[in-house]
């Protein structure tokens, strides 16, 4: 059946707790924002997912991140769509939490290419329920031999969200190309979007690396906003073009400094890799995930807690140049990032 928007939406206001508490359940089929485990990773709205218990839960995601990594530690996540089974590059890369979940059996993973995953996303966004893309064309990936949902038995329609197929290839009938590969367009139920700035109907936007999160924020049936901070309105429309996300597709609205730790908010604060490096130490062992499960996500009361508890020299020495959009205090290897003097044009072309 086709998706019609019917109707324009009007967000709401609420808290972190709220937000959660509302739009997500048990088997609901997600997407989360950011770029891999570096930029705008919605990585409060997960923290307070694996607080709230909620369990079985379908990623639909153009590649690993925080929030993913997260919630694979709490064994939420049942199915898992994605392009990348990392997290975090200066990390580890791998996502030992996945890994232990997938070889026992407790996590179905379908595997797409970057490229197909935004395609499908594109799809869900223009409200088309399919897309056509040739790159795919010799790989793998779509052979039904490795067609994971197909295999579970997740194609048999009971779930509307799972396509009956993971793709076609077909003759192009157009222009007589040869063979293409259709998609199934990405239909999750809630997106999860974390940005710089919302205005208090809704508009959104972020500075940046953006990747495919205007595209998921139109391809989803509701959409929470986790923001740095809530502006007027009125602000946002000063320079409309700079926005990303319109309010008319927003659902709830979430003002929640520092949400996106330990990935970075490009102009607000950069990523911290130590910070990351001991997560990725702890999901090595159990026992050790465990203690950190307890310290970080169990033990503090609220996610204001959690960052008064990291501490005023990290949150300072994170805080990103307000020229460049980042820090220029944290260590990248053996000193701090140089303050830039001019753009990198300049240097090079010498005017």
């Amino acid at each position: 059946m086709p998706r019609i928007r019917s109707k324009v939406k009007k967000a709401e206001i609420m808290t972190l707790e709220g937000a959660v508490k509302k739009y997500m359940h048990d088997g609901i089929q997600v997407a989360f924002s950011g770029f891999t485990g570096f930029n705008r990773n919605p990585f409060a709205f997960a923290w307070e997912t694996a607080r709230q218990g909620m369990k079985n839960i379908h990623v639909i995601d153009r590649h690993g991140s925080q929030c993913t990594w997260l919630l694979n530690a709490v064994e939420a996540i049942s199915v898992y769509e994605t392009n990348w089974m990392g997290w975090g590059e200066m990390a580890g890369k791998i996502d030992f939490n996945l890994d232990r979940n997938y070889k026992k059996g407790s996590l179905i993973l379908e595997d797409y290419s970057h490229g197909a995953m935004a395609m499908r996303f594109l799809a869900g966004a223009v409200g088309s329920p399919f897309i056509a893309y040739s790159a795919p064309l010799g790989s793998d990936l779509y052979n039904v031999e490795y067609d994971a949902l197909g295999k579970a038995g997740k194609r048999d329609g009971s779930d509307p969200r799972i396509p009956k197929k993971k793709f076609i290839q077909t003759e192009e009938p157009f222009w007589g190309d040869g063979q293409t590969i259709m998609l199934p367009a990405a239909r999750p139920e809630l997106a999860v979007i974390h940005v710089a700035q919302v205005g208090e109907k809704g508009t959104a936007k972020w500075r940046g690396v953006g990747t495919i999160d205007k595209e998921i924020s139109f391809a989803c049936d509701k959409v929470v906003i986790l923001a740095e901070e809530i502006v007027p309105e009125a602000e946002m429309r000063k320079v409309p073009e700079s926005n990303q996300i319109p309010f008319f597709t927003v659902d709830a609205i979430v003002e929640c400094p520092w949400g996106a730790f330990p990935s970075s908010v490009p102009f607000y604060y950069d990523y911290d890799a130590p910070f990351m490096r001991i997560m990725d130490a702890a999901s090595r062992n159990p026992d050790d995930l465990k203690k950190w499960l307890d310290e970080w996500v169990y033990g503090p009361e609220n996610w204001e807690a959690f960052v008064i508890k990291l501490g005023a020299k990290r949150l300072l020495d994170l805080k990103a140049d307000s020229t460049t959009g980042y820090s220029t205090r944290m260590m990248r290897g053996k000193k701090p990032a140089p303050r830039m003097k001019m753009p990198l044009s300049v240097i090079r072309s010498g005017y």
